[in-house]
């Protein structure tokens, strides 16, 4: 393991104790709406706060960029992509599937990957051409080709609802395919839960790179596929990701292509 997993593994544990503490003690009176619909707490900036000051004092050069702070530090060609907590609506309603995604892209390419959920004291992360794991354990996708039991994963979106029709359009076509769904809430716990081969795909429209770097990263180096909406390798710049088996994939596009012409 490279000193760049070690210190970003150390940064989301240290900010996972902090979110911790304060789990069932926030509330929708301690936090306040961004946008339309999209919370944020105390607990998000300190989470941030923290694991930028430990990955800044190992790496002063890297640029940081995070959800709640956007983009600080000298340009360079690595930045770290971080968010501090992903799932706050969760996190607010007392729902333990929430996760820190920490990311580091080298020339726009993710390189490392770490997802914790400190709740359930999960440990998902990744080295670029290092594989993927699990508190320690191989992650392997489901390759099984059996689609039609397998689970996928997705979201709607609820920042733009104006968006549901056409997402709704899709949902149809690959529900059908598919023995069920799961919305965990949780892009990056999504990500790993393909990785690991929960479920055989996951799509969602209109994310940011701090919800999507680390866990891409992670399921294909569990051997997936992660594509954009086009089927091209852009999900990090449109924020629209498929990733799961390469078959799975492939539904998931062939709907949307669907759903475009409609």
């Amino acid at each position: 393991m490279g000193k760049h997993l070690q210190v970003a593994i150390a940064a989301a544990k240290e900010a996972g104790l902090f979110i911790l503490e304060n789990f069932g003690k926030v509330s929708y009176l301690d936090a306040e709406e961004k946008r339309d619909n999209d919370w944020v707490t105390f607990v998000d900036r300190k989470s941030e706060e923290i694991i930028r000051s430990i990955l800044s004092s190992e790496f002063p050069h890297y640029q940081f960029l995070g959800e709640e702070e956007g983009m600080q530090g000298l340009s360079s060609d690595y930045v770290w992509v971080v968010d501090p907590l992903d799932g706050t609506k969760n996190f607010l309603h007392g729902i333990d599937i929430f996760a820190i995604s920490c990311a580091l892209l080298h020339n726009g390419e993710p390189e490392v990957g770490v997802v914790l959920n400190p709740s359930r004291n999960e440990l998902f992360y990744a080295g670029r051409g290092e594989g993927a794991f699990r508190n320690g354990d191989l992650l392997m996708i489901n390759t099984s080709g059996d689609v039609e039991k397998s689970l996928f994963g997705t979201a709607f979106p609820f920042r733009d609802k104006t968006k549901f029709e056409f997402l709704e359009s899709i949902f149809g076509k690959v529900f059908m395919k598919f023995s069920d769904m799961r919305r965990l809430g949780s892009a990056a716990l999504d990500l790993c839960y393909v990785a690991n081969g929960t479920f055989a795909v996951f799509y969602e429209y209109g994310l940011s790179a701090w919800d999507i770097a680390a866990g891409a990263l992670i399921v294909e180096e569990a051997g997936g596929t992660v594509k954009d909406f086009n089927g091209a390798k852009a999900y990090l710049n449109t924020g629209d990701i498929v990733a799961g088996s390469r078959e799975a994939v492939q539904i998931v596009l062939n709907a949307i292509k669907e759903s475009y012409g409609s």
